[in-house]
């Protein structure tokens, strides 16, 4: 098993993990969940995909198995800031507004999205590994390039899980059952606390990721 962590710009050095990611995005939210998302019949790709997001993408035997992606919540390309900002302004049809009580336009806060993980492949004698590596990922990352906290739209049983992890949650009251799945979802903080599960993540790093995380912070310096 290993742990691939890299931004949009190093995509290229990490590309059979970042495909598979795509993928898996496909498979998991468009063929299993139903969402209405733009697809290729392959690949899902967002306007979230792009110069500043950071990857955090667990493999096995070659094979993407989980990941996720965060960005900046000062982040812009012009007309696309984060999900729930962008939810908020009516940008993106389902997602109601109102689900955080402020929304951060800060570097200090980063949202995270598109989290897949293919169920059929976990490691039965480590449970939850995979999930536990991708958040440390992310954290490792985030921090690196000046987040203290982290925010996600997830399923209610995710921030349970994170707290089991060893991560401080705060809950946000409002929810909202989505259409298309028919779940329910809930937005949450994090504390992006980069102490947290790192040596686990440090055992299951990629060589290359290592590489990669040094050059972005030398970029952010």
């Amino acid at each position: 098993m290993q742990l691939h962590v890299f931004s949009f710009e190093h995509r290229r050095a990490f590309e059979a993990a970042y495909s598979g990611f795509l993928a898996l995005r496909k498979l998991k939210l468009v063929d299993e969940l139903g969402w209405g998302l733009i697809h290729d019949g392959h690949f899902e790709q967002d306007q979230y995909d792009r110069t500043g997001a950071v990857y955090s993408i667990v493999t096995q035997g070659g094979r993407v198995i989980a990941g996720a992606r965060a960005a900046s919540c000062a982040g812009s390309d012009g007309f696309w800031t984060y999900m729930l900002q962008d939810a908020r302004d009516g940008k993106i049809p389902g997602i109601p507004g109102g689900l955080l009580n402020d929304y951060p336009e800060t570097n200090q806060t980063w949202e995270c999205t598109r989290f897949v993980m293919d169920e059929t492949r976990a490691d039965q004698a480590h449970p939850s590994i995979e999930t536990k590596l991708v958040v440390a990922g992310l954290c490792r990352a985030a921090f690196g390039l000046g987040a203290s906290e982290l925010m996600s739209l997830s399923p209610p049983g995710l921030g349970p899980l994170l707290r089991r992890f060893g991560y401080q949650i705060r809950r946000e009251a409002a929810r909202y059952n989505c259409e298309d799945d028919g779940r329910q979802y809930r937005a949450f903080r994090m504390e992006c606390d980069p102490g947290v599960n790192q040596y686990l993540a440090a055992r299951y790093l990629s060589p290359g990721s290592a590489t990669a995380l040094r050059e972005e912070l030398k970029g952010a310096a």
